[in-house]
């Protein structure tokens, strides 16, 4: 092998790491910036005598959320192109109550 073509290969070799190195910094700097964050958006939200409602969209989804302030349950509805269908049940005070005491340990009374 020539001096010439190992100096070629050399200055390839180096071109690729300096490009791969950018494109990385580029990724971090990005990253950083929270241009890949992606957001939680309510598509359509309504509020009235007690009850609450929200849609958003969730991959080909989109669910309903609805929360009842009198009896403190959130319903969580799916859509399947003809009718929606209940997905899930929780009491607000209990799901509230779990996720306190996974964070901080059991909660006291």
């Amino acid at each position: 092998m020539s001096e010439h073509t190992t100096s070629q290969t050399s200055r390839a070799a180096g071109a690729a790491l300096c490009l791969s190195a950018t494109a990385i910094g580029a990724l971090i700097i990005a990253q950083g910036a929270g241009l890949f964050d992606t957001r939680a958006s309510a598509d359509m939200t309504i509020a009235n005598a007690g009850i609450s409602m929200m849609t958003t969209r969730s991959g080909n989804t989109e669910p309903l959320f609805i929360v009842d302030d009198r009896t403190e349950t959130l319903f969580v509805y799916k859509h399947d192109q003809t009718r929606f269908e209940l997905w899930a049940k929780h009491s607000l005070p209990e799901l509230f109550t779990e996720a306190r005491s996974r964070s901080v340990g059991s909660p006291r009374p």
